[in-house]
């Protein structure tokens, strides 16, 4: 989620509560970022690991949510908002946002969140918790796994044709050939070409 600062101020985890819910804001270490709107390619991209995510976890113990507020540790003046999480523990799940780290976190790179992503929001994830973390990359088809609950550091990558098993989920594989689809070619009319060659 592309996100914009806000002039430099510290807010508490209160005071973040009161704002309005859109436009949405995370707060790290008590500034505030507001949640630009994302890309209609983000947006495709988050909708189709939902729709695979969701459809999985029918009937199951675990959640699937989208843009959910992620309090991390009652400690921290940090919400993160990911683009999406599963919380297999439904004592976590709070009216207005997530207590305590959720099972997996997935992050969609922008320009200006990536750096972000991949330092800061990843060393807080990986702290409190969090079993499986993923960096898509829009722009070059790739998927960045970390599974930390296997004590890996490093990530796994995954292109667009690639197909891998969700480690914190039994039986749960993600096609990324559904998720970074190829481009549709136009279909050509007959008809165009035949009058395209008459005007010639």
């Amino acid at each position: 989620m592309s996100s914009m600062p806000l002039p430099t101020r510290r807010y508490t985890v209160a005071e973040w509560e009161k704002l309005p819910e859109r436009p949405r804001y995370e707060l790290i270490d008590g500034e505030l970022t507001m949640q630009a709107q994302p890309s209609i390619n983000h947006i495709d991209i988050s909708l189709r690991i939902v729709v695979k995510l969701f459809t999985y976890l029918q009937g199951k113990r675990c959640r699937v949510l989208q843009e959910a507020a992620v309090y991390l540790r009652e400690t921290d003046q940090s919400i993160f908002v990911p683009d999406l999480i599963v919380v297999c523990d439904p004592s976590k799940i709070k009216t207005n946002y997530v207590v305590g780290a959720p099972d997996l976190i997935v992050e969609i790179l922008t320009k200006s969140t990536a750096k972000l992503d991949k330092t800061l929001k990843m060393e807080r994830y990986q702290q409190a918790g969090v079993r499986e973390y993923w960096i898509v990359d829009p722009v070059h088809q790739t998927v960045d796994v970390y599974r930390w609950e296997q004590g890996a550091d490093r990530p796994q990558t995954y292109g667009s044709e690639d197909k891998f098993q969700v480690s914190v989920l039994d039986d749960c594989e993600i096609d990324l050939s559904l998720v970074f689809p190829e481009p549709e070619e136009p279909e050509i009319d007959p008809a165009s070409i035949e009058k395209f060659d008459e005007d010639q």
